[in-house]
C-alpha cells in the first residue's frame, strides 16, 4: 500500500490545519436579557482566548437592517492584567450564499465612546448620549455588507464587562480585535480565513496594532489589509499642549475627558504609574472625578459637573512631574507609531479640520512609512474633523472598494 496520502485526502487536511471553514459550528448557550449578557459568572470566563461564552441575536439600533442577521457575543480573552476577561461585540453577517473558502471578514473598531460602563457600540439605545459615535459606522457596515463581506465590532476590554477599559494599551487593543474575529469564526462556520481590519481614533490604533500583532496571535488568518481614520499619532502633544490651557474652553471639554481616559489606561497597565495617578499625580478635584471614568461615556465625561469643567493646566497634581516622567515613556511604547504592519497594504486617512490628531502629522507618518518600502495609500478630506469621517457617504464607498479589492 502506497504511505502517499491521497491529493483528496491531504487538500482536506490542509484546509483545516490553515482554518478553513467548518461544515458545523458548536451552538453556543444562549445569552440572558437585557444588560445581564455583559456580566458572566466568574467560573464561566477562564477558557481558551476567542471562545465564546454566550450569545443572543441583536435588536434595536445594533443590529444592522441589511443583514442577514446580527449577533451579540461575549467571548473569553487574557486581559491587560494577564487573567481571563470576558469582552462583548457584535458578529454581522451577509445576506446571500457565501463563497467559495466563505465570506471574508471586517474586524470595525470603533472611535472612544469612553471608559467603561454602557459604552460599548453593542449596547446602542435610543436617547444614547453617545448615539453618534456608537452608530458611526453604519453607512460602512452596509456597503461592506452590500460587497459580500460580514463584519465583526469589539466593544474593547472593559466596555460594557467587568474591569477597567485599557484606554491607548496596544497589547489590549489587539486582542480585542484578533479575539474577536476568532470568536466569530467559532459562532459562523461560513466565515472565512480571510480578513482586514478598519479602525477609527481609538479604533484606529486597535486596528494598526492588531496588525502587529497578528502574526503572533493569529498566524493561521491570512490579514490582507489594514485602514487607520485618524490614528492617535499625537497623544504626547496633545497632554503638553493641554497643561498650557489656563482657562476652560467652551467646545473643548473633550480634551480633559481624553486626557483622563489615556491616564486611567497607562495605569490599568502599570501598577507604579496607577500609584502615582491616584495619590498625588492628579489635582484633588480631578482625582475624585477618577470615579466618573468608570460609568461615564465620553459625552458625559465631558460635561461642567465632570472632567469638562476642568480646567487643563490645573489637572496635575504635586506628583505631576513623577506622573509625566513615568507615564511619558509608556505613551510612546504604546502610540500606533511603534506599531509594525509588516507588509500589510495600509490606508492612512485624515481630515483637515481635525484638532486631535492634525492631518500633516499622519500625512508625514504615511511619507516615512512609503520611503521605507510600505505600501501606503493617504486620503486627505480637507472639511473632515477628528469624528466626522464616517459621515461621508461617498468616501465610505471608496473605502469599502479599497478593503474589498484587498479581500478578493
Amino acid at each position: 500500500m502506497s504511505r502517499r496520502l491521497p491529493f483528496s485526502l491531504l487538500a482536506i487536511l490542509c484546509s483545516a490545519l490553515i482554518g478553513a471553514p467548518t461544515a458545523h459550528a458548536a451552538t453556543p448557550p444562549s445569552g440572558p436579557a437585557g444588560d445581564a449578557f455583559y456580566t458572566p459568572v466568574a467560573e464561566q470566563v477562564p477558557g481558551p482566548e476567542g471562545t465564546i461564552i454566550w450569545a443572543r441575536p441583536a435588536s434595536g439600533l445594533a443590529a444592522a437592517p441589511s443583514a442577514a442577521r446580527t449577533t451579540l457575543i461575549l467571548h473569553r480573552m487574557r486581559g491587560v492584567a494577564g487573567t481571563p476577561v470576558a469582552v462583548s461585540g457584535t458578529v454581522v453577517m451577509p445576506k446571500g450564499t457565501p463563497p467559495a473558502g466563505g465570506w471574508p471578514v471586517v474586524a470595525y473598531n470603533h472611535m472612544t465612546t469612553g471608559g467603561g460602563g454602557p459604552c460599548g457600540p453593542s449596547n446602542i439605545r435610543e436617547g444614547d448620549s453617545e448615539r453618534r459615535r456608537k452608530h458611526e459606522d453604519a453607512r460602512l457596515v452596509s456597503r461592506l455588507l452590500a460587497r459580500g463581506i460580514a463584519v465583526v465590532r469589539s466593544d474593547y476590554e472593559g466596555i460594557e464587562t467587568p474591569g477597567p477599559h485599557p484606554y491607548f494599551i496596544s497589547d489590549s487593543l489587539a486582542r480585542s480585535t484578533i479575539m474577536m474575529v476568532r470568536a466569530a469564526r467559532a459562532l459562523e462556520p461560513d466565515l472565512s480565513r480571510t480578513w482586514a481590519t478598519i479602525g477609527h481614533s481609538e479604533g484606529a490604533a486597535a486596528s494598526l496594532w492588531a496588525t502587529h500583532h497578528a502574526r503572533e496571535l493569529a498566524p493561521d488568518l491570512d490579514l490582507r489589509a489594514v485602514a487607520a481614520l485618524t490614528p492617535p499619532l499625537t497623544t504626547r502633544e496633545s497632554l503638553d499642549l493641554a497643561q498650557q490651557i489656563p482657562v476652560r474652553i467652551p467646545g473643548l471639554g473633550g480634551l480633559a475627558p481624553l486626557g483622563a481616559l489615556v491616564l486611567t489606561g497607562l495605569g490599568s497597565a502599570n501598577p507604579e504609574f496607577d500609584e502615582i495617578l491616584r495619590n498625588g499625580g492628579l489635582s484633588a478635584r480631578a482625582t475624585s472625578l477618577l470615579g466618573d471614568i468608570e460609568t461615564r461615556c465620553l459625552t458625559t465625561l465631558g460635561r461642567g459637573d465632570s472632567w469638562g469643567g476642568l480646567i487643563p493646566s490645573r489637572i496635575l497634581g504635586p506628583r505631576g512631574a513623577e506622573l509625566k516622567r513615568i507615564g511619558y515613556p509608556l505613551i510612546d511604547a504604546h502610540s500606533p507609531l511603534r506599531a509594525d504592519i509588516g507588509n500589510v497594504p495600509l490606508r492612512l486617512e485624515a481630515g483637515g479640520l481635525d484638532l486631535i490628531t492634525p492631518a500633516q502629522s499622519i500625512l508625514n507618518w504615511a511619507r516615512r512609512l512609503r520611503t521605507s518600502g510600505k505600501d501606503v495609500t493617504f486620503t486627505l478630506h480637507p472639511l473632515g474633523t477628528h469624528s466626522s469621517m464616517l459621515e461621508d457617504g461617498v468616501a465610505m464607498s471608496r473605502l469599502a472598494d479599497w478593503t474589498a479589492a484587498r479581500l478578493r
